[in-house]
């Protein structure tokens, strides 16, 4: 299908803490004797990886040509203007404009790692565990003036694994399979498909120290749920412990059989070496990683509570 590109020019970068997708997908260019350079934003330019140093760092020792810039423009892409040459997004915070994409006539492609059109937009896989949905589609689409709505060119399902339960074990467990879809798309030779819209879904950006605070009214599946949202590689989900903001990490469901009254909810009920159960409005949950800003001698019968105006930010504050 695309023998005739001689260069990819990627847009955007790799995950935070992790070593691809973006570097692999150069990786395979490269063995493919494919030329690349790297468009990518400010941020993301020094992003760290997992093992190898910043992106930047990993570019320059493969003789990639990275563009450190901080707003995309048509005179940007006019420098690869040429039938030759394809436009790839992995991980892209740029919206490309309708001229900007009419420049390359249908050789604009986004690496979208999760399902379209059920899972469009931004913090995929957040908003996948929040739902405690366990399988995704890895996708590569056409890029369209309308944000993940482009033709499919190809796709992978995925079946998550049930120990999974934050994103940097999400993102591990797709990383196998990225390059091989992308290897897959660089020899695709069918047409490619229309999205249906009936089944499509919309999320926005989400960030952990703006949105990610917990609501005690919520059942322990939906706490838990949620905290997994924001776990790792993030800091994990916040509520506040006598004054002092509390972050969660590695939680799970306990006591599912029992009941709380609404008024217990927050309350710490045991305490098990390093474990700490709280009471919700329906089972109560076990804590195994906690950060506090100060120290705090914890004990069985304070409360964690989230402020109603910090609930308030976190639900009406988009980033």
């Amino acid at each position: 299908m695309f023998s005739k590109i001689r260069r990819i020019i990627f847009i955007g970068g790799n995950r935070f803490k992790e070593d691809g997708p973006l570097l692999e997908f150069v990786d395979i260019c490269i063995k493919s004797n494919i030329a690349c350079d790297v468009i990518s934003d400010q941020e993301r330019s020094v992003y760290p990886t997992e093992s190898m140093g910043t992106l930047s760092e990993c570019l320059n020792e493969r003789g990639i040509k990275l563009h450190s810039i901080d707003k995309l423009s048509v005179e940007i892409f006019r420098n690869y203007e040429d039938k030759d040459t394809l436009i790839f997004c992995v991980n892209c915070k740029w919206i490309l404009s309708s001229e900007m994409i009419n420049m390359f006539h249908g050789r604009v492609f986004n690496y979208h790692n999760s399902a379209l059109p059920e899972q469009r937009g931004a913090a995929c896989h957040s908003w996948r565990l929040m739902q405690s949905i366990n399988f995704t589609r890895l996708t590569i689409h056409e890029v369209s003036p309308a944000i993940d709505k482009g033709k499919v060119y190809i796709e992978d399902t995925i079946e998550f694994d049930k120990s999974i339960s934050n994103l940097t074990q999400s993102y591990q467990f797709i990383s196998s399979r990225e390059g091989e879809l992308f290897s897959n798309f660089l020899k695709r030779d069918s047409k490619p498909s229309d999205q249906l819209e009936g089944g499509s879904y919309y999320w926005p950006k989400l960030s952990t120290e703006v949105n990610g605070y917990i609501n005690w009214s919520w059942s322990a599946e939906e706490i838990v749920a949620f905290c997994n949202a924001f776990d790792k590689p993030f800091d994990g989900a916040s509520t506040f412990l006598m004054g002092s903001r509390a972050r969660f990490s590695n939680v799970m469901t306990a006591d599912e059989g029992h009941s709380f009254h609404p008024f217990q909810a927050g309350l710490i009920y045991r305490i098990s070496e390093s474990d700490i159960y709280i009471a919700t409005r329906q089972g109560g949950i076990c804590v195994k990683e906690l950060k506090l800003n100060k120290s705090i001698n914890i004990r069985a019968g304070l409360r964690f509570v989230t402020p109603t105006d910090v609930l308030f930010s976190a639900l009406t504050t988009q980033v």
